[in-house]
C-alpha cells in the first residue's frame, strides 16, 4: 500500500510510486512500458467523472491499495448514449434521454 504521507499526491500528473521506466539503451522508445509515468489515476478518475462517477481509493501501507470505480448505470442519467457491443451482436439505442444535448 501507498504510505498515509503520500496518499494526496496519487492524483497529480506525473506522480507514481512505482519504479522509473527503463529506456532502451538505444534510445528507442518502443517497448517502453507507461506503468510508472503517473498518468494513470489521474485519468481513470477524469473518465470516471466524465461519466458522473467518481474515483476513490483505500490504501493500507504494507498491504495494498485497492481503487473503487463508481458509474452511473441509467441510460436516462448518461452524458451521451454508447453504443453496446459484444461478440455476436452490434446494437445501439436509439431513446432519448436527458443529456447535455437536450437542454
Amino acid at each position: 500500500g501507498v504510505p498515509r504521507s503520500k496518499i494526496s499526491q496519487l492524483f497529480h500528473y506525473m506522480y507514481s510510486t512505482a519504479p522509473k521506466p527503463q529506456l532502451d539503451s538505444g534510445g528507442d522508445a518502443k517497448g517502453t512500458p507507461i506503468a510508472g509515468l503517473g498518468y494513470g489515476l489521474p485519468i481513470a478518475r477524469l473518465y470516471a467523472k466524465y461519466f458522473q462517477g467518481s474515483l476513490a481509493l483505500a490504501s493500507v501501507e504494507g498491504l495494498g491499495t485497492w481503487a473503487y470505480i463508481s458509474i452511473k448505470a441509467e441510460p436516462a442519467n448518461a452524458s451521451e448514449f454508447l453504443p453496446v457491443s459484444s461478440k455476436l451482436r452490434y446494437s445501439y439505442t436509439t431513446k432519448k434521454g436527458s443529456d447535455w444535448t437536450s437542454h
